[in-house]
């Protein structure tokens, strides 16, 4: 059972505007094209081998398939190149699409800008999914990027701009693009649903139902499946651009994150929702501090489905193009065939399974300082962790109970870091992100997506307060007096934790509408029109609350995430015997990876995770 251990008084923590970033904090802003002059990453444009680190399946049944596979199709993978053959456009066209059997490939194509969305590639985006969700002989649609990055974040920098106008016409429209851009995640989230509803074993009446409301309009003429590549930068918008998919793959290249903490911003694009259902306190951990996650991490923690070698991603575009015509009404089919080149990501030897914060004795200590209740008390918990007299504080004596009977100097160091992370970040976005990924936990797709559009709003009303523009222009303009960039924390106001009053936030960001005027909200919340409304229907309202209730002591929801590394809620549905895999008996622990494996297939890192999550539950006291 999880202990709930918090603090009963909060601590607070001044954030000291003079104090410099250190160089491995995360980073604090891509979401806009300048902000990629600041990225200075050494990825191979197109490596021609697997990283060492990358060892292929050892597994005689899989191996030979693939290289079958290769063998046969080694003269016609060409056709799956960086640059699509038979895309529509020239190569100075921001989006491309191109077409190769069942397969639809759209490539973002703005590499000198490390494929940072702007407004036409939102809208070619949109047109291109629609597009192919309509075609009857369409039933894979494949997104990547062309260059380092699938997509490194998009134009903050225009919005924060056309919010600061001086014309109130021009000041609405500074939520445009947040609102087409929603929208565009949107129908990719509802692919994921989809895909999940069909994929899924046992569990997934409720999802069904909840899918079968949602269609009609012509919306698609059979289902598709929507496979993202995370090869390389895949920050903010790209985010959102991947992570509603069903299938994600990572690679050795990718480079994860949700920095917008860091420009007086929140987790957009329906983000909040996602990092809510993330093992533990992961998605508080990553929401807030902005960071930097390598795509071993985000398969592990289960961002990512998949995780293959960069050189292989040609060889999979066109194993895609090659599945049956019944694909899209069995997305099983395509977790087969990405599974075929699976790499190993945690190698004997892996620096991932020794510094990463997501397992061991600092997932530990992460769990318990983003479980608090409130940001002041977290920063008080990572200072009591990261002190000279650790051992004696109340910190220490909680995480005992955890499981962490001593505070290692790791588990001191990543403390410190954490900590001065944070404190570089915009005090209200801490507070406002906190409380945005506790209330998503309790939101379906369509209410997380308004709900994004509402905390949107709010902070792109400069009139209530001006840290989104700051930040923005912090990280992305040059100095006017110096001609130089900027260096330092921005002029965050207000600038310390416990000058943010929580009953402004409360007001400002999570009330109704009405209220929120009322505390001084003068813009008005764009209308998602692609997003309907609630049902009506008493049938589908109780399979939507029976599908967020979900199973188990987490509340594991069977048809989300499906193809991915099995969450530790539904781990711990399984021990419980509330699993369709337990037969209702609870498990012993030494059956348990048996029985998930069986369940969910012989998975790259299974034993990993579940090895490491079984180790810090026997800890517990």
């Amino acid at each position: 059972m999880r202990h709930n251990l918090f603090r009963s008084t909060s601590k607070s923590c001044s954030l000291i505007a003079s104090h410099s970033p250190v160089a491995s904090q995360p980073l604090t802003a891509v979401r806009s094209t300048a902000a990629l002059k600041s990225i200075r990453l050494s990825f191979p444009s197109q490596p021609s081998q697997p990283s060492r680190h990358l060892s292929l399946m050892s597994k005689p049944d899989r191996r030979l398939s693939q290289i079958s596979r290769h063998m046969s199709s080694s003269a016609t993978s060409a056709a799956a190149s960086s640059s699509p053959r038979n895309a529509v456009g020239g190569d100075d066209k921001l989006v491309l699409t191109s077409s190769e059997g069942s397969l639809r490939t759209i490539t973002l194509n703005r590499p000198s800008a490390l494929n940072a969305l702007n407004q036409e590639m939102v809208d070619l985006l949109d047109q291109a999914i629609t597009s192919f969700t309509r075609s009857s002989s369409c039933q894979v649609i494949l997104l990547r990027g062309n260059g380092r990055a699938l997509c490194s974040g998009g134009d903050v920098l225009a919005v924060v701009k056309a919010a600061d106008s001086p014309d109130p016409k021009v000041r609405e429209k500074a939520l445009t693009f947040f609102q087409k851009e929603f929208q565009l995640d949107y129908k990719i989230a509802r692919l994921g649903e989809s895909a999940y509803a069909r994929g899924v074993k046992q569990g997934g009446e409720d999802a069904r139902m909840l899918v079968r409301s949602k269609e009609g309009g012509g919306e698609a003429v059979a289902p598709k499946v929507f496979v993202s590549i995370m090869d390389g930068i895949t920050m903010g918008g790209g985010v959102g651009l991947s992570v509603h998919a069903p299938f994600r793959v990572a690679t050795e290249r990718t480079l994860f994150a949700m920095p917008e903490t860091g420009i007086g911003y929140f987790p957009d694009v329906g983000v909040t929702r996602v990092l809510a259902r993330l093992d533990g306190k992961v998605g508080q951990y990553l929401g807030l501090t902005g960071a930097r996650i390598s795509g071993e991490e985000a398969y592990l923690v289960g961002l990512a489905t998949h995780y293959i070698a960069s050189s292989n991603i040609d060889s999979l575009a066109f194993r895609l193009s090659t599945l049956p015509v019944e694909t899209g009404s069995n997305p099983c089919h395509v977790s087969d065939a990405i599974c075929e080149y699976s790499a190993e990501p945690f190698a004997e030897g892996s620096e991932v399974l020794s510094k990463t914060p997501f397992l061991g004795d600092r997932r530990i200590a992460l769990d318990y300082a983003f479980g608090q209740p409130s940001t002041e008390a977290l920063l008080g918990c990572l200072e009591e962790i990261a002190s000279e007299g650790a051992e004696s504080t109340q910190a220490a004596s909680e995480l005992k109970q955890l499981g962490l009977e001593q505070i290692t100097p790791e588990v001191r160091t990543w403390a410190a870091e954490t900590l001065e992370t944070l404190k570089t970040k915009s005090p209200r976005s801490l507070k406002v992100s906190h409380q945005a990924i506790l209330e998503a936990r309790r939101l379906d797709v369509e209410e997380a997506f308004r709900f994004d559009m509402r905390l949107a709003t709010t902070f792109c009303d400069l009139s209530i307060g001006r840290d989104f523009y700051e930040g923005v222009t912090h990280v992305l303009e040059k100095d006017p007096a110096t001609g130089k960039r900027r260096s330092g924390i921005a002029n965050w106001n207000p600038k310390r934790l416990e000058e943010v009053a929580d009953s402004k936030v409360r007001s400002l960001f999570f009330a109704d509408v009405e209220t929120a005027k009322e505390a001084g909200l003068n813009l008005e919340v764009p209308k998602l029109e692609s997003i309907p409304e609630p049902s009506t229907s008493t049938a589908v309202r109780q399979a939507r609350d029976s599908a967020l209730r979900g199973k188990g002591p987490l509340r594991w929801e069977p048809a989300h995430n499906v193809f991915a590394l099995p969450s530790e809620a539904e781990l711990e549905a399984l021990r419980e015997g509330s699993h369709p895999a337990s037969g209702a008996v609870r498990l012993e622990d030494d059956e348990l990876l048996d029985c998930i494996r069986r369940w969910k297939g012989d998975l790259v890192g299974l034993e990993v995770k579940v090895g490491d999550w079984l180790d810090r539950s026997s800890r517990r006291k």
